[in-house]
């Protein structure tokens, strides 16, 4: 679907089941150069800001784009302000469905994307797309750009489990990135498509997968460092109660999809 109201989440008939309907529909074609893809949820208190961002450090590299902003349910006034900014510049769009997650929304906004290349980022704005331009000049050469967030402005026990992720992924499933997690990740088309054939409907962590994707096909990264800033508004939706019950499905999530890739390189 491009743009309009997407009414109701994915469903799938197990927590592992890779539905076709979660695939880029062949009716969406890459007509632009690049679409910057930014799920929301209740950021009321970002947005604003983090779409002036990409309008001043992204629109302005690269004038052949979109910014699809995937609302996912909000209940606070965060589609209406993105409507707003819809109205003054057609470049931006929203689409809204009912609340699925972030990864559900994330892959709407995957299949909603025109671009040649999409760059995945996050509504609150705690990176920085000030180095875009270098972003933008490192993709000519390479299937996709991550960023690495050097110094990480979060509670400590998301820097403790940085860490954890970062040592497992790299010694169980061959995936040698700094910062696999990163909302800040610029890559073609075809990975974005690829990543849709083998993850869940609804993945609980998209952004992994995508990596473990590109670390396992022999995908050409380069790696990039990227400021990462306080969160400005908006709140978490992960405590560590819950966030430790999201790293187990995620945990089995990695290693479904992993048995569907090639085995890890050396």
């Amino acid at each position: 679907m491009i743009g309009g109201r997407v009414t109701g989440g994915v469903t799938s008939s197990g927590p592992y089941h890779s539905d076709r309907s979660s695939l880029l529909p062949p009716s969406v074609s890459a007509t632009l150069d690049l679409s910057v893809v930014m799920p929301a949820y209740n950021e009321e208190a970002s947005i604003d800001g983090a779409i002036e961002e990409v309008v001043r450090d992204v629109f302005a590299v690269t004038p052949d784009v979109e910014l699809v902003v995937v609302d996912d349910g909000s209940r606070d006034g965060t589609a209406a302000r993105v409507e707003a900014w819809s109205r003054r510049d057609a470049r931006v769009r929203l689409v809204r469905r009912e609340n699925g997650g972030h990864g559900a929304a994330l892959m709407t906004g995957l299949r909603a994307a025109r671009g040649r290349r999409c760059l995945l980022v996050d509504a609150d704005a705690q990176v920085s797309l000030a180095g875009f331009r270098d972003t933008w000049e490192a993709a000519v050469d390479a299937d996709a750009v991550l960023g690495v967030r050097r110094l990480r402005h979060d509670p400590i026990h998301r820097l403790v489990l940085t860490r954890v992720v970062r040592v497992l992924l790299r010694f169980v499933h061959g995936v040698p990135y700094a910062d696999a997690n990163v909302p800040y990740k610029l890559v073609e088309r075809r990975w974005c498509e690829r990543l849709a054939s083998v993850a869940p409907a609804s993945p609980a962590v998209p952004s992994i997968l995508l990596a473990m994707l590109l670390a396992r096909e022999g995908a050409k990264v380069v790696e990039q460092v990227v400021v990462h800033r306080p969160r400005s508004g908006g709140t978490g939706s992960l405590k560590p109660a819950r966030l430790a019950r999201f790293c187990v499905r995620a945990w089995r999530e990695l290693g479904a999809v992993a048995r569907s890739l090639p085995s890890k390189r050396s």
